[in-house]
């Protein structure tokens, strides 16, 4: 990867325009090349706080009597009108164009946020940025170059942000000497500016440093965009299998806990996952028939 300096801005924004302009006011051209190069698709994968990749999926139509093979690309990604990055790859293995054929070609943008964000002071703010691609793909016979391919295409993506776990309540609906059942309840917060369909998420809770359960919930739940969602674990604990240890931690006023949750959503970017720890104090809160006061408890 090589950076190139900020003052590019002007030099970058040209060369988007004119590679944008050149394609849309020149419907036939692509037709008068023996290769042509179109957009198929786009797709983000690997999308957490700290970046993501921006695939451009390319459709490559030889149209010629003869095989050609890819053998180098040189492109650049232009974010908010200033050069990210640009590379030059030369294919070690060169990909196989058959003559009469299409062949799919993935051209992958890196986006690391904490590089965009220092080159890049306020764009953190937003929540979808729009980027460009340019560049040229040479093909080859084997032997020689045979067509230089221009392309550019648009694309956006997302700043993803890490969802927030708070530990809401821990509510005690029953204590007596052979047991307790409790409700814990936990909230996630969803910064983004998009929504996330929960595929599955997975809980574990510790009290006092002792485990208490563990959840597994299925499809079918929801985070909206800078919404909350509260999420309710039911706890049934037998002391006469466990110990009554856990006895004497539910009695005090409040408690250590521990959760763990990992979730995996859907979102119109794409997949994404999300692991969380938090441990906090927490206070008990028991039934308002003095139960807490009980003397033989």
């Amino acid at each position: 990867m090589v950076l190139e300096e900020p003052g590019m801005k002007l030099r970058a924004a040209i060369l988007v325009v004119l590679a944008l302009w050149f394609l849309w006011s020149n419907p036939s051209w692509a037709a008068k090349k023996n290769v042509a190069v179109s957009l198929e698709r786009r797709e983000v994968l690997d999308m957490t706080s700290t970046g993501l990749v921006l695939v451009f999926y390319l459709k490559v139509l030889n149209s010629t009597a003869s095989s050609y093979y890819l053998e180098q690309v040189d492109h650049r990604a232009v974010i908010q009108e200033k050069d990210y990055f640009s590379m030059r790859t030369s294919l070690d293995e060169p990909i196989f164009v058959p003559t009469g054929a299409e062949t799919l070609i993935s051209l992958p943008v890196k986006i690391t946020y904490a590089l965009l964000f220092e080159h890049m002071p306020g764009i953190e703010k937003e929540d979808r940025i729009r980027c460009y691609v340019t560049g040229v793909m040479m093909f080859t016979d084997g032997r020689r170059v045979r067509e230089k391919v221009p392309f550019a295409f648009s694309g956006e993506f997302p700043l993803f942000r890490d969802l927030e776990l708070e530990i809401a309540s821990l509510r005690i609906k029953d204590l007596s000497l052979g047991g307790a059942e409790f409700i814990f309840t936990c909230a996630w917060k969803n910064p983004n500016g998009f929504d996330l369909d929960l595929d599955m998420s997975i809980y574990q809770l510790r009290i006092g440093g002792r485990m208490v359960g563990e959840w597994r919930f299925g499809a079918g739940e929801s985070i909206e965009s800078r919404g909350e969602k509260r999420v309710s674990l039911p706890v049934v604990q037998d002391f006469f299998e466990v110990g009554r240890e856990l006895q004497a931690i539910l009695e005090q006023p409040a408690a250590e806990c521990e959760l763990a949750a990992e979730l995996e959503a859907g979102s119109i970017w794409g997949k994404v996952k999300v692991a969380v720890s938090k441990s906090e104090t927490v206070a008990i809160q028991k039934k308002s028939d003095g139960l807490d006061h009980h003397p033989h408890l």
